[in-house]
């Protein structure tokens, strides 16, 4: 029977298959072997308390969904960091991108000197305070907030703003764009401390036709204090029913219109696709950009005070409500 002659072919075919089921076998072994493994981002934030806990996790959440094929590294720091130990950890990561969260991590990293790309979230930057790195600040882009105004109050005609030009004149600039684009007048004034900022509110809420115009709030502590400022441009423009808008979710609970404030998820999303940029055309003009991944507030109990029509389809277009009935 062994020498029967088809017996012979049967095996010397089962033969050649199987040697080559081990010859594909290890070369896809060996393709795995040599592939290259995951590049790692580093995100580094600061150690905080609730709620800032959640914000930064909803962040850190977003940018590990938008780099599924790297491997995200997060590192805490606490608010007086100890510089060695993070280029210790950062020299045994060799992460080709690190973003830095908030102002302690953004700034601890920016002493280190290193030459990795990075990028910036969660902190009031912008392209005059920080203009050769790649990020996302907090100051909402306003053809957002004018479009939001112009749902609400469509007679409007006018915005009021004041702000800090060492600051934020790069934002006035993309505002007069995007007024002009929707067949808006901004007036711009200029404040650098508190004390002017009291004495231009004052001006705008003196002066503002509560009629066509309103008061946009930018997103700058130095301009708009909760203990002096706003509760006097509250005050003001409830007596005056001129309405009053905002970058500050806790703006809303004070007694604004609406609020235009961040989505934690999409910004995390944004923060991805600019650290996968930074990889592909590190060579690029890198800046910092304005916010448009954005959730919006509503405050029914002013929407009430100035008389506004808002209807229900509209206001279900918003992602809070106030108050919450």
């Amino acid at each position: 029977m062994t020498g029967d002659p088809s017996v012979l072919r049967f095996w010397r075919r089962a033969a050649s298959s199987g040697l080559s089921i081990v010859l594909l076998l290890a070369s896809v072994a060996g393709g795995v072997a040599n592939a290259d493994p995951p590049r790692v981002v580093a995100v580094l934030y600061p150690e905080t308390d609730a709620p800032y806990r959640q914000l930064f996790a909803e962040i850190l959440g977003g940018i590990e969904r938008g780099l599924p094929a790297e491997t995200v590294r997060a590192h805490a720091l606490p608010a007086a960091p100890d510089a060695v130990a993070l280029r210790r950890w950062l020299d045994q990561e060799a992460p080709v991108v690190v973003v830095t969260l908030g102002r302690v991590p953004t700034e601890t990293y920016e002493h280190l000197g290193r030459k990795t790309p990075q990028v910036i979230g969660a902190l009031d930057a912008s392209p005059q305070t920080r203009p050769n790195v790649a990020g996302v600040g907090l100051a909402v882009d306003p053809a957002l907030l004018f479009a939001t105004l112009q749902q609400l109050a469509p007679a409007k005609r006018r915005v009021w703003v004041v702000f800090n030009p060492a600051y934020d004149r790069w934002l006035m600039d993309l505002a007069r764009t995007a007024a002009t684009a929707r067949g808006l007048e901004l007036e711009p004034l200029e404040a650098g401390d508190l004390r002017e900022s009291a004495r231009q509110f004052l001006h705008v809420l003196k002066t503002a036709d509560p009629t066509t115009d309103a008061l946009w709030l930018v997103a700058d502590a130095g301009i708009i204090d909760s203990q002096t400022i706003l509760p006097l441009v509250i005050e003001k423009s409830w007596q005056r029913r001129l309405p009053v808008f905002s970058n500050s979710f806790a703006h809303v609970k004070r007694g604004v219109l609406f609020a235009l404030y961040p989505d934690n998820i999409s910004l995390g999303r944004r923060l991805a696709e600019l650290s996968l940029q930074a990889l592909r055309t590190p060579d690029a003009r890198a800046g910092v950009e304005v916010l448009r991944a954005v959730k919006r507030a509503l405050n029914l109990k002013v929407v009430g005070h100035l008389e506004l029509d808002v209807p229900p389809d509209i206001e279900r277009q918003f992602d809070l409500v106030l108050p919450v009935w």
